[in-house]
């Protein structure tokens, strides 16, 4: 069977995934800090990349998988043996629960939905035929701020969407303002007080967080009267960025010279392995784990490949490529740069300290901080 596997950033992909899950077979999805990774048919690869873009998510890499491709590059009897074994339990696995997906829950934690799982003995490795969805929807619903619970057998996976009660966590206190703070470190180049009291006056250096506009007015009286300050304040913003370029430096090398093993394990008993003498000094690894199968059984093959790499000086010729060296400086600051910043000034110095360069380059912003 053909598959492809996607690899995405993992910020926020609830809502993706669970769009994906309603529409389409995608299986073994596994999410970590950096990335969040499922598989999908071939036939669903085109309509999930234009989803994926349709929700400016930037695959980070897709990959074919299928149990042919692996088939070219085993050999030994213990392989077979270990593909048979493999097609014997997936047999045997379609009538068990082998995942459980729980989507949609943000201040309900997974242990309070699992605690109703578990009420019903229900687990990785249930029959799909002893699960009550309907009886497991009601239970979801009863708990404290959820208002809607769905649950669904898709192939092997048991998924638990959760819609949680919408909750008014901001308190409003009538009469009391909060003062404006600067949204940036500055130098104060233009007020235009439309209410509230200044704090500041053109040419002052403000801080992040300092107070602008006092949220308040003196009346005729001497009194104070409470208002919501309202201002433009207009400050001249720096972005300094530094890089640093020694005279010489070491730089690390891939030569062509790489061995590679691999090994295949059933739920991490291992079937079969290489075992090849690595006899670089200095190498990098890289591995590579997936399933042998369809990704329901836990069989897997894993890649370890080994590249080999040397380390060479070289001088960096500074004074030769100087204008190059600021020129990257540059672009790393005006990656702080928003497209509707106005770009007052740039500048920049180079100070030497042995056999170290150090490029300081500054562009100053004129923009609203309140």
């Amino acid at each position: 069977m053909k598959q492809y596997k996607f690899e995405i950033p993992s910020l926020n992909t609830e809502k993706l995934i669970n769009k994906l899950i309603l529409e389409f077979d995608i299986f073994d999805i596994k999410k970590d800090d950096k990335s969040c990774t499922f598989f999908c048919k071939s036939k669903n690869k085109k309509q999930i990349e234009k989803i994926l873009k349709q929700f400016g998510y930037n695959i980070k890499s897709k990959s074919y998988f299928g149990l042919a491709k692996h088939l070219k590059n085993v050999s030994s009897l213990g392989i077979i043996i270990g593909i048979a074994v493999s097609l014997a339990l997936y047999i045997l696995s379609t009538f068990f629960i082998s995942d459980v997906l729980i989507v949609g829950n943000l201040s309900i934690t997974s242990n309070q939905i699992m605690q109703v799982l578990e009420k019903h003995n229900i687990n990785k490795w249930s029959l799909k035929s002893s699960i009550d969805v309907k009886s497991l929807e009601k239970e979801l619903e009863e708990i404290k701020y959820v208002s809607y619970a769905s649950v669904i057998i898709k192939g092997n996976a048991l998924i638990l969407n959760i819609k949680e009660q919408l909750t008014n966590n901001e308190i409003v206190n009538i009469g009391t303002f909060q003062p404006l703070v600067a949204k940036y470190d500055g130098k104060v180049t233009s007020i235009k007080l439309i209410q509230g009291t200044s704090a500041v006056k053109v040419g002052d250096i403000v801080k992040l967080g300092d107070v602008l506009v006092f949220p308040y007015v003196l009346n005729d009286d001497g009194t104070m009267l409470s208002v919501q300050p309202l201002a433009d304040i207009t400050c001249d913003v720096w972005i300094t960025t530094r890089l640093e370029v020694k005279d010489k430096e070491i730089k690390k090398i891939k030569t062509n010279n790489i061995v590679s093993n691999y090994s295949i394990s059933f739920m991490g008993i291992n079937l079969y392995s290489t075992n090849k003498e690595i006899a670089f000094v200095d190498y990098e690894i890289e591995e590579k784990e997936c399933y042998l199968s369809n990704c329901i059984l836990p069989i897997k093959i894993k890649y370890t490949n080994y590249y080999e790499f040397v380390f060479e000086e070289f001088d960096t010729n500074f004074e030769e490529n100087k204008d190059k060296y600021i020129e990257k400086t540059r672009q790393m600051s005006l990656l702080n740069v928003k497209e509707y910043d106005i770009i007052k000034d740039e500048s920049y110095v180079i100070n030497k300290q042995g056999e170290t360069n150090t490029i300081i380059y500054t562009i100053t912003l004129n923009k609203l901080i309140t």
